[in-house]
């Protein structure tokens, strides 16, 4: 079915997707500085890259503690910080709840005539296809999100209340939070799957983040291994300095 140009256009549903625009580069940003500390600690795990290969990172990084501490410090306040701004509740902020209730009360300003209209104004390649398979959004879609966000509703506290007493402030009186390493996976995984499921009906796509994850773990053991090999070179340029044969 050939389209005829929409004149519907409405500046909500351009909102919606400029605030999803702006959460999708959020999650990336966690996503990869968790990435990259993860790797980090990967890459001493005898269980991980075997015995050998663990000892050889964990000598290496430990020749310059003055880099990889703080850095890997740096990486995960970042990737709870960014995580903790995706799942925020306040009415100032933009996060996932603040989209979810703004849908819900521009329902129907999103419809099948909004998408047309928004994606004929970006010159969408191939729309006529898409749009004849595109089905706006609806109230259940919202409801699943909901109940997907209840089902995490211990562990988002906690992380809320990690990121207020630990990483926002530094309270005298703070409760003992402990966030693990599933649990941020978890919430990783809810963030794409709610992000995924807002691209599908504003977007009519989804975001594949595979390669930049392997970019991530990749680039981070290649930094150490170049560490590792230059470190011969590095002692034989100093060793003249400090009057060693």
């Amino acid at each position: 079915m050939k389209l005829g140009k929409s004149n519907v256009m409405n500046g909500e549903f351009h909102t919606l997707f400029d605030h999803l625009k702006n959460l999708r580069g959020r999650y990336f940003n966690a996503l990869c500085s968790f990435r990259v500390f993860r790797s980090l600690e990967d890459l001493g795990g005898t269980n991980i890259v075997g015995e050998d290969h663990a000892h050889k990172n964990v000598a290496t990084m430990n020749k310059f503690k003055g880099f990889f501490i703080p850095s890997k410090e740096a990486l995960r306040a970042h990737s709870l910080l960014e995580l903790a701004k995706i799942f925020d509740h306040s009415d100032e902020s933009l996060h996932i709840k603040k989209i979810v209730n703004y849908a819900q009360g521009n329902m129907k300003k999103l419809t099948r005539a909004d998408f047309l209209a928004f994606h004929q104004s970006r010159g969408r390649k191939f729309l006529d296809e898409l749009f004849n398979q595109y089905e706006e959004m609806n109230s259940q879609d919202l409801q699943q999100i909901k109940t997907k966000l209840e089902r995490h509703d211990g562990v988002l506290k906690r992380l809320k209340d990690y990121r207020d007493q630990y990483l926002a402030h530094d309270d005298v009186k703070r409760q003992e939070i402990t966030i693990t390493r599933g649990e941020v996976e978890a919430l990783l995984e809810l963030a794409k799957e709610i992000l995924d499921a807002f691209s599908l009906k504003l977007d009519f796509s989804s975001t594949v983040y595979d390669l930049a994850e392997e970019d991530c773990k990749n680039h981070t053991a290649q930094v150490v291994e170049h560490l590792h090999r230059f470190e011969p070179y590095r002692l034989k340029e100093i060793r003249p300095k400090r009057g060693l044969p």
